[in-house]
């Protein structure tokens, strides 16, 4: 997107601008979803922008649960969603994050779990622990160098580090007075861990072996504080990106926490935030942020300009009901948690 002409960009604001004021009639249909009956068909014309124009996000797949790797009729899941099944399904996801194997950890607030999506073992599993932990209402997930899985629980004010087998190594946060920890990040190059706590309006710095080491922030409007923040990401050289979610901007500090951006701004426009949510960066910079309220998200270079948006209120592929957490991968596959439809979406960055 860096060569992106400013025609182009209007453009893109332009059908932001069509989405938000024509929801209800887009709701079956986003950016021109084709007509095609053919699920495979469709799926790789769900591009966004629309043409002439070069794509530069397309939409992959769903995942719902342990259904999502049994042999069903297209036709029935592209109408009907997931049959029902006793096995596993998402319930209200939230949290959202891949190891190299390329499984998926989604955390599920209604179950009170963490469930593990294997491709290749084609199968859902609950990400269980010993039982030291039982997790009541986990949100934030990220995993570090090792491979070790972090999970930030809302309700017991603690974050836990799991190996991959599900065995608790750490909790984290008792004595620094966790109140409502919910947004993860790790900087594998620095082993930091970052945890949003949004009842205390700060970032709590941590290295991944459990040692504490900092605390940014306090509540306010000042570039460096927070009203609610919930949501963290990382860019290459380690700045965090923070979801001030009740001062509707972004905030980005550098790895010492020092101020150094911010963008955002509340509104019901495109490039306005109303219920900012997760927040990722691709390979090339730009900045995904979630929003509740638009049922989409929108893509924004580092300065804040928005680039394009993508979704709209809907059950179908590409449209959101509710969407959450964002997690993109070393490939620059673009993850979604899509709560109120109880999946998670799948799309995928082109790069130029």
């Amino acid at each position: 997107m860096k060569n992106l002409s400013r025609s182009a960009r209007g453009l893109f604001a332009a059908a932001a601008v069509a989405s938000a004021l024509l929801v209800a009639a887009l709701a079956g249909s986003a950016f021109a979803r084709p007509t095609k009956t053919d699920k495979t068909a469709q799926d790789s014309q769900l591009v966004w922008p629309l043409p002439p124009d070069p794509p530069k996000i397309r939409y992959l797949e769903s995942f719902y649960g342990a259904t999502d790797f049994r042999k069903k009729s297209t036709w029935r899941r592209a109408l009907l969603g997931p049959e029902t099944d006793p096995g596993i399904s998402l319930q209200k996801p939230y949290g959202i994050a891949t190891d190299s194997a390329g499984r998926m950890y989604v955390s599920d607030t209604n179950q009170g779990a963490v469930f593990v999506f294997d491709p290749r073992a084609r199968q859902v599993r609950p990400f269980a622990s010993t039982g030291r932990v039982r997790l009541s209402t986990p949100i934030g997930l990220a995993l570090d160098e090792k491979e070790r899985v972090f999970v930030a629980d809302a309700e017991l004010n603690e974050v836990f580090c799991f190996d991959g087998d599900g065995n608790v190594l750490l909790a984290l946060g008792r004595d620094q007075g966790m109140k409502n920890p919910t947004g993860l990040a790790i900087d594998r190059k620095r082993h930091r861990l970052y945890v949003a706590d949004s009842h205390l309006h700060q970032i709590l710095v941590y290295s991944t072996d459990g040692q504490f080491l900092a605390r940014w922030g306090s509540r306010g409007s000042a570039q460096g504080q927070f009203n609610f923040p919930t949501n963290l990401a990382l860019d290459a050289e380690g700045n965090v990106y923070v979801v001030d979610t009740g001062n509707f901007r972004i905030q980005i500090l550098d790895s010492e926490g020092k101020a150094i951006s911010v963008f955002g701004q509340a509104g019901d426009g495109p490039g306005s935030l109303q219920r900012p949510k997760g927040i990722a960066v691709d390979s090339e910079g730009h900045v995904y942020v979630v929003d509740a309220a638009f049922n989409n998200f929108q893509i924004f270079d580092r300065s804040g300009q928005l680039l394009l948006d993508v979704g709209a209120v809907g059950t179908g592929p590409g449209t959101f009901w509710m969407p959450a957490g964002i997690h993109i991968d070393g490939k620059d596959r673009i993850f979604v948690v899509d709560q109120l439809n109880h999946r998670v979406q799948v799309f995928q960055y082109i790069k130029n």
